[in-house]
């Protein structure tokens, strides 16, 4: 079982990657890794944290769900706003891998639910991080990565 360092700010967390039930997103997840980028604290969907990633990356639809929850790792196309349909897909939407930290989440495109990709499921931190995104989101974002542990 593959675990994974997120770090937010200040704060440790781990997730446990579910290999069996999104075996193809998590294999490429563990070859992409590690990831540090700027954090992101969603707009429009709740208590999600993300972070964009700068390539353009074909990421099969497997162990997909529209209702995430607290400690759900997640990896799916955040829709751009403000776009024009005839605009290539990697300008559309950008990849990105982040995680819910309250209940009151919930994914959503321009029309509705999202589906994303459920890869794993944070199993200790979550309260520190709970704690650090209202404050990074209210104090100015700093960075957020995720390595293998």
């Amino acid at each position: 079982m593959t675990r994974v360092k997120i770090r937010l700010g200040n704060v440790e967390a781990f997730a446990q990657l579910d290999e069996r039930d999104a075996p193809k997103a998590t294999k490429w997840l563990k070859e992409t890794l590690p990831i540090d980028g700027q954090a992101m604290h969603s707009m429009e969907n709740g208590r999600e944290v993300y972070v964009v990633l700068d390539t353009p990356h074909q990421i099969t639809e497997e162990n997909q769900t529209i209702y995430q929850t607290v400690g759900d790792l997640i990896v799916y196309y955040k829709p751009a706003i403000f776009v024009q349909p005839q605009w290539p897909r990697h300008i559309r939407d950008f990849l990105v891998i982040g995680f819910i930290y309250e209940r009151d989440s919930a994914i959503r495109g321009m029309s509705g639910p999202l589906a994303t990709n459920l890869v794993g499921k944070i199993t200790e931190g979550i309260v520190a991080l709970a704690h650090e995104a209202p404050r990074m989101r209210r104090e100015g974002f700093g960075k957020l990565s995720f390595s293998l542990a």
